[in-house]
C-alpha cells in the first residue's frame, strides 16, 4: 500500500459552543502571548501544511486572523450532528476541492497540551501499515478517543455512502468506530502523556 502522508492533511475541530469555557476556546489564553489555537498550530506546523479548521460560520472573522479562509471549513446540510458533522463535512470539503490524502487526522481544539510525540504516533502507525486500514486511534483511562485520531478517506466515503440510507443515522463517533471493517487500530495511550491529551473544558482546569 502506497501512503502519500508526506503532507498530511489536519482537521481543528471548533465549532462547539463552549459553554462551560464561556468563550471561545480557540482563544483561551495561555501564558502571556499564547492561546489554545496557537499552542496547537505551533505544533501542527512541524507535521504539515495542510492546516483546516473546522468551525460555525459566526467565527469565521476571528481565525482568519490566524488562517487563510481557504482553510476554514463550514459544516455541509447533513442529517447527522456534533463532531461527526464537522468530520463529514471536512470530508467534502477537500474532495470537492481536489484536496484529499489517504486520510484525516482530527484533533480538537480543547487540548492545547498535547505533546508532539502523542501526534506523531498515530501518523507512524499509519505508514506502518503494510495492508489499508479503517483509522487508527488512542485509547485512554476513559476508553476510545475518537477526537484524536485518523480516519481513512474510505472510511469517510462509506459514512457519507451511508446517509443515503432510509432510517435514523448513528451520531456516535465511538459506536461508528467500533463497528469498521477492517477493523481500527487502537493504540494505548502512555500515562505519563495524558496529563498533557486531557480535554480542557472550563477555565479552571487550565
Amino acid at each position: 500500500m502506497t501512503h502519500t502522508n508526506t503532507n498530511p492533511s489536519f482537521v481543528l475541530l471548533v465549532g462547539g459552543q463552549s459553554v462551560r469555557m464561556g468563550e471561545d476556546k480557540g482563544f483561551v489564553p495561555i501564558g502571556r502571548d499564547s492561546h489554545f489555537l496557537g499552542q496547537i498550530l505551533k505544533k501542527l506546523n512541524g507535521f504539515s501544511s495542510s492546516i483546516y479548521v473546522s468551525l460555525r460560520k459566526e467565527q469565521v472573522d476571528s481565525y482568519t486572523k490566524y488562517l487563510p479562509k481557504s482553510s476554514l471549513i463550514l459544516d455541509h446540510d447533513l442529517p447527522v450532528e456534533g463532531p461527526l458533522k464537522g468530520i463529514l463535512s471536512s470530508y467534502l470539503y477537500l474532495k470537492e476541492n481536489n484536496l484529499l490524502n489517504d486520510f484525516i487526522y482530527v484533533l480538537p481544539i480543547d487540548i492545547p497540551y498535547i505533546e508532539e510525540q502523542t501526534i506523531k504516533r498515530l501518523l507512524d502507525t499509519f505508514q506502518e501499515q503494510g495492508e489499508p486500514v479503517s483509522g487508527i486511534f488512542y485509547e485512554s483511562k476513559t476508553g476510545l478517543e475518537p477526537l484524536c485520531g485518523i480516519y481513512t478517506t474510505k472510511t469517510l466515503s462509506q459514512w457519507m455512502d451511508s446517509l443515503s440510507l432510509t432510517g435514523k443515522h448513528e451520531f456516535s463517533l465511538q459506536k461508528r468506530i467500533k463497528n469498521l471493517e477492517p477493523k481500527p487500530i487502537l493504540i494505548q495511550l502512555p500515562s505519563e502523556e495524558e496529563i498533557n491529551f486531557r480535554n480542557i473544558n472550563s477555565k479552571n482546569e487550565l
